[in-house]
């Protein structure tokens, strides 16, 4: 297993961040290269959906741990590849104050993790900081 880590503070309620994740029309602000993301049910443990970027083919998630407005993780296995990304969100507030943190892992089925996972990691998470900024930007007006 291998994860990279984004956080940083911001001026919003965990419940207007959430919001930004939950609401599919407002994660479209954020995450712009996404087509669609179905939930197959409620926005709770166990909930699986399918999701689509420009560019790449659909993936079916699970969202494996939701506790409202504090985090949750959705785990995707990448089709061909034998390994799945785990996201984490997790809203730590205080004050009015939210610190966000956003994590994405990679776990592999089978053997070592190799050169090429890791920069497969990289690139799937070198988004996450921007998007993340975004979300800030939107919510602290």
């Amino acid at each position: 297993m291998t994860e990279l880590t984004f956080q940083t503070k911001v001026h919003a309620t965990a419940k207007e961040i959430w919001e930004m994740y939950v609401d599919f029309n407002k994660r479209r602000q954020w995450e712009t290269d996404l087509e669609y993301m179905i939930l197959q049910g409620n926005f709770s443990t166990g909930t699986s959906g399918r999701m689509k970027l420009q560019g790449q083919l659909e993936m079916p998630y699970t969202l494996t741990t939701v506790i409202p407005y504090k985090e949750y993780w959705d785990k995707s296995e990448i089709p061909g590849m034998g390994i799945s990304l785990c996201f984490g969100h997790e809203f730590n507030e205080i004050n009015n104050e939210t610190t966000v943190k956003i994590s994405v892992r990679l776990e592999k089925e089978h053997g070592e993790m190799a050169d090429e996972d890791i920069q497969f990691l990289v690139q799937v998470f070198s988004d996450t900081p921007q998007a993340v900024l975004t979300i800030k930007k939107a919510v602290e007006k």
